[in-house]
């Protein structure tokens, strides 16, 4: 869970810097491809574009660590597990699909 966690935080916290565009084109962080790099325009296109479901995502591994520590409470370990597994899934898929939306949006700047 804690790993879901993780990844959870980072999405909440960078889903409104990439709605917002104050995330700016660096090294470290954020969707980086061939389209998504080539100019600042291009990096703030995508990341508007991917935002939402950057965001989406957070949600999702939320109710996933909700989820599953109600279910550890209850001492339903093993449900507990598969829950955080689809979380991670759930957030995976997400991610895949807020890439590829923000490497067609960069694409057409």
């Amino acid at each position: 869970m804690l790993g879901l966690l993780a990844i959870t935080l980072v999405a909440a916290l960078l889903a409104p810097m990439a709605r917002d565009g104050k995330l700016a084109r660096n090294a470290a962080i954020g969707i980086r491809t061939r389209h998504t790099l080539a100019s600042n325009e291009a990096w703030l296109a995508g990341h508007r574009r991917a935002a939402p479901l950057v965001a989406a995502a957070a949600w999702a591994g939320w109710a996933a660590l909700a989820g599953s520590a109600v279910l550890c409470v209850l001492g339903q370990f093993g449900v507990a597990f598969a829950t955080t597994g689809a979380g991670y899934l759930a957030i995976i898929v997400l991610l895949m699909v807020s890439a590829a939306k923000a490497n067609k949006a960069a694409r057409g700047v």
